[in-house]
């Protein structure tokens, strides 16, 4: 519930306020009354509807009924067969349009025909991984296509199949067809983890094209709440790792790919990115949520779309509390690459107390996500501020954040750094919701100089921006030490913030919609 969900939920305000019949669509049991808690918004009129977690093809099933809808998740590229639609883009997946990036696929989609590799369509979920093995789920309904090599001549297939089934689930009753021929059809009990071979033969009339298209269909099972799928809201079937063509080809390709550079075929079997390409372009309006999001747009897609700020809730705070000798920071806390740097913030405010500050605190606010990888991350952090004035907030309810963005004097962040901007555009802050909700509540930002945090602070007018560690510990010095220059920075932050508040988003969203052109 962080600010992908705020966006969403303000923009369902906006239409329900606008006289609309809005629903929130969530896979995950929720309620309005616990996002009206965290995020500290009125959600009244507003419906909710609860859907399976499906692969993106199988959820634009649920898009039909509905003239206006939004697809407001990150990375879910749902076909949208509604009558208006628009899909919000906090950041675009990467599609290398370069001379290289266009070589590299057209060399790649060549051996991907030669080598005879398959391509996973529609009916599966992203790759996952397990120890040095690679597998795919299905749904219900899964395709795999296979390119032809010897037009007209029978193919014989081998497929690693396990079924993850916990105990007391029935089999699992796996079919495999291709172009109306039943291939085979058998129950599968649980394979504990294993893969076992499937065999078919896809027969000549089948191969008369430029692939064959073997179909996987079997019941599903919904594992949520069992052991390592405490968090899975997804209904599945049977566990997909290996599909090949047996034959000299495939052998060259284990060789090379399996085996010596299995990197570069994991690449191979990556990329068709045509499907969401496609699903794209169902909509008829698309919201990058900064300039800095539009500029990777435009990079990715070739697309420019209308820029849609986050709306800030900056009526929520009191900018004209007492402030407090009082650093924060807010933002989840999550191990992987995008993660917002806590570790890198309490080493500098460590190496600030042992330079002689004394007086001030860190306090560190976020929710934390589900998993066992985080909760080693939350740990590692907790140990990090152990001995020094650092307090964690996890989870924290908007009232007590709201108490803290009103204390603090100074506000960091720290998303990019030590990150290559050109190589992982994605690992920045794509616009910095809660640096605006801190210069809403009277905090000067000193935050990293990337990306979307140079669209809401004006250096040395509303807040600070550095590059390095050794700045962001001499600005905060400067704010700290100097009452004239906090004073000034403060009323310029307050002001600055004014520009992204909710009514601005509200409006500009209903603009943006009025103007969308139905065919």
């Amino acid at each position: 519930m962080g600010g992908g969900e705020r966006y969403t939920v303000t923009a369902a305000q906006a239409l329900v306020e606008a006289g609309n019949d809005v629903e929130l669509i969530t896979h995950r049991p929720t309620s309005l009354q616990a996002l009206e808690s965290k995020l500290n918004i009125d959600l009244k009129d507003v419906g909710l509807r609860l859907i399976p977690d499906l692969p993106f093809h199988r959820l634009g099933d649920y898009t039909e009924g509905y003239d206006l809808f939004i697809n407001a998740s990150f990375m879910s590229f749902v076909p949208s067969r509604a009558k208006m639609s628009v899909l919000f883009v906090y950041f675009p997946f990467p599609v290398d349009k370069s001379p290289w990036g266009l070589l590299k696929r057209r060399v790649g989609l060549w051996l991907r025909h030669q080598l005879v590799v398959p391509e996973f369509g529609e009916g599966f979920y992203g790759l996952q991984q397990v120890g040095g093995g690679w597998y795919r789920w299905t749904a219900e309904r899964a395709l795999v296509h296979l390119p032809v090599v010897n037009p007209g001549k029978p193919m014989q297939v081998r497929l690693m199949v396990g079924s993850f089934r916990p105990e007391g689930c029935p089999p699992a009753t796996v079919r495999i067809s291709c172009s109306g021929h039943t291939l085979l059809e058998r129950e599968l009990s649980a394979t504990h983890g294993n893969y076992i071979p499937l065999e078919v033969t896809i027969p000549g009339d089948a191969t008369r094209g430029a692939r064959a298209t073997l179909t996987i269909e079997s019941d599903t099972f919904n594992p949520h709440g069992g052991p390592g799928f405490e968090d899975d809201f997804r209904d599945l079937g049977v566990a997909v790792a290996k599909v090949k063509v047996m034959g000299l080809r495939h052998l060259v390709y284990d060789v090379i790919f399996e085996r010596l550079i299995k990197e570069a075929g994991l690449r191979l079997h990556g990329i068709p990115d045509n499907l969401s390409l496609r699903y794209v372009d169902s909509y008829q309006l698309i919201t990058p949520i900064s300039i800095y999001v539009q500029k990777w747009l435009e990079i990715y897609w070739g697309k420019r779309g209308e820029i849609l700020y986050p709306p800030v809730g900056v009526d929520c705070y009191d900018p004209t509390r007492p402030k407090k000798n009082v650093i924060l920071n807010v933002g989840r806390f999550f191990s992987g690459s995008h993660n917002k740097k806590h570790v890198v913030m309490i080493d500098a405010f460590k190496r600030l107390c042992d330079k002689g500050l004394k007086g001030w605190e860190l306090h560190m606010v976020g929710g934390v996500a589900p998993g066992k990888i985080h909760a080693e991350y939350m740990e590692r952090v907790r140990q990090k501020a152990q001995g020094y004035p650092i307090v964690i907030h996890a989870d924290a309810p908007f009232s007590e954040l709201q108490r803290l963005y009103e204390d603090a004097s100074i506000y960091w962040h720290a998303s990019g750094y030590g990150e290559n901007e050109n190589r992982n555009p994605i690992r920045f802050e794509h616009f910095g919701i809660t640096t605006v909700e801190a210069m809403a509540a009277g905090a000067i930002p000193v935050v990293i100089a990337k990306a979307g945090q140079l669209e809401t602070v004006e250096h040395g007018k509303s807040g600070f921006l550095w590059n390095t560690l050794s700045e962001l510990e001499s600005y905060t010095l400067q704010v700290a030490n100097d009452a004239a220059t906090r004073a000034t920075l403060q009323r310029g932050a307050i002001e600055r913030s004014r520009v992204f508040d909710e009514e601005s988003f509200k409006k500009r969203l209903l603009k943006l919609i009025s103007q969308i052109q139905v065919e």
